[in-house]
């Protein structure tokens, strides 16, 4: 059974820093500009970025309460309910761990807007014995690009991974191991894998993404060779961790709203939050994210087969308190001590 973290459901969005602090952020700032760049304290562009300081407080305390007018829509709605049945009894099983020496920052993006690489996110040599793998099953809005951004601090020098394959790569991963995904076509690719032979995987530390359309690689076959692949590293002494993880449902799906709404049919409105809820599109996304992206289903079906999905990986996050999550994988990992990480 997988290791869960953090018990406490604390509804709340993400992305988003304290509005005080945001607002004495802006104010250094603007202050800086006005030294550096107004002769006189007070004058014509002084008073226009004190305007826009004005302008930008006022555009936050709108955004407050829309926000919480549509927290409270959507804690009425039967798509967030189904999704708790999924999100409250892996969020209720509570397992303290220690801070990881990384910390995980505010995700700078997701989903498409991820900036692609030609290559790995580094190919470097490596000298710690023992093989590792991070399989990273990444669902859309639920913090995976922090934890790849934790992951791609590891292979800053000195080293404490290999190589860091984003979704777009994963058929490098595949190539590492040609004979147990046969079905992949495994390939290794000098440009986009960064090298003109693959890794030794029997002395290689590396992490794979599998988010978007890879996604259902994942599901359809590294899952059936997970075992497989398991005994393979405890073989050569090394270890195998499936992640992923999971999100307060409300805060789910105003984040996948916002960065993805849904527009009418003639592609020039966004359709309204009320309505997208209405329409049973939003009905068991982080359900439907673990078996495939199958259709939405009413209520909770799906709900056993999504539960005993999310039994098969070995650690299961939860968006709002990841460094836990980061503590568990550095361990799964046995890395050599950083400070600095």
């Amino acid at each position: 059974s997988p290791r869960y973290f953090c018990g406490k459901v604390v509804p709340r969005l993400h992305h988003r820093g304290a509005p005080e602090k945001a607002a004495r952020t802006t104010a250094v700032s603007i202050q800086r500009v006005i030294k550096s760049n107004s002769p006189r304290r007070g004058g014509v562009k002084s008073t226009v970025l004190d305007l826009r300081l004005r302008e930008r407080r006022q555009r936050r305390s709108l955004q407050d309460s829309s926000d919480h007018s549509m927290l409270a829509i959507l804690s009425t709605t039967p798509a967030v309910h189904s999704s708790a049945e999924l999100y409250e009894p892996a969020a209720a099983v509570t397992a303290p761990y220690p801070t990881a020496g990384g910390v995980a920052r505010r995700s700078t993006g997701g989903g498409g807007a991820t900036r692609r690489r030609r290559g790995p996110w580094a190919v470097v040599p490596q000298a710690q014995p023992g093989p590792s793998v991070v399989l990273l099953y990444h669902i859309e809005k639920t913090g995976g690009s922090a934890v790849m951004k934790w992951l791609k601090r590891q292979t800053h020098a000195p080293s404490r991974l290999a190589a860091v394959y984003s979704y777009s790569q994963t058929s490098c991963f595949f190539a590492l191991h040609a004979d147990l995904f046969p079905g992949m076509e495994p390939r290794w690719r000098d440009k986009l894998c960064g090298g003109a032979a693959p890794l030794d995987w029997r002395s290689s530390k590396v992490a794979v993404e599998f988010h978007s359309y890879s996604k259902g690689f994942f599901l359809r076959s590294v899952l059936p060779a997970l075992g497989a692949l398991k005994r393979r590293y405890a073989e050569a002494n090394g270890t195998v961790v499936a992640v992923t993880s999971i999100r307060e449902p409300a805060s789910h799906l105003l984040s996948k709203y916002r960065m993805w709404p849904p527009r009418t049919a003639d592609r020039t409105h966004a359709v309204p939050l009320p309505a997208w809820l209405a329409s049973g599109e939003a009905h068991s996304l982080q359900s439907r994210a673990l078996l495939s992206e199958r259709p939405a289903l009413p209520g909770c079906e799906g709900l056993t087969e999504a539960r005993a999905r999310l039994g098969q990986f070995d650690l299961v996050g939860v968006t709002h308190c990841l460094r836990p999550l980061l503590a568990a994988i550095e361990e799964r990992l046995r890395p050599p001590p950083h400070p600095a990480r």
